[in-house]
């Protein structure tokens, strides 16, 4: 994805325990009212999304709770109704963002103000070479593990 189509503003995803990484793909089943709607918009526009983590702690300001300040955007790439009206997905990381702002609006799930100036390496194809040496430490350290 370039960076020129990147959104501004995306509906997100607040998942504890559940992390999305730039070019990894994971399965989510969706079966709440609000993130079903949310999947629903998101299918009809450009098919992205952000997941983000709760902060465990409700700040008392309001019922929803607050949200971390970097999440990953996720692009829908699988799509499978249920007979009991659930929605499995598959959700691939493009890039990571930081939430300038939450939005008000009148949708159920929650929207953000989103950057991704700092991340825009995420979209890069370079790859890193790993060092023969990396593979030594990998290696001398398991074999460390194995007798223990």
């Amino acid at each position: 994805m370039k960076k020129e189509k990147l959104p501004n503003i995306i509906p997100v995803f607040p998942l504890s325990n559940f992390i999305i990484f730039p070019n990894t793909t994971v399965p989510l089943n969706i079966f709440e009212p609000r993130y079903i709607e949310m999947i629903d918009d998101s299918m009809k526009t450009n098919k992205l999304i952000g997941m983000i983590q709760p902060k465990s702690i409700n700040d008392g300001k309001s019922s929803a709770p607050s949200l971390h300040k970097i999440g990953c955007l996720g692009k829908i790439v699988s799509f499978k109704e249920t007979n009991d009206g659930r929605y499995l997905i598959d959700l691939k990381g493009v890039i990571r963002f930081k939430i300038l702002k939450e939005k008000e609006t009148n949708k159920p799930y929650r929207s953000c103000d989103i950057d991704f100036k700092d991340y825009l390496i995420d979209l890069s194809d370079k790859k890193e070479d790993l060092k023969f040496s990396d593979l030594e430490l990998i290696f001398k350290d398991l074999k460390q593990l194995f007798e223990k």
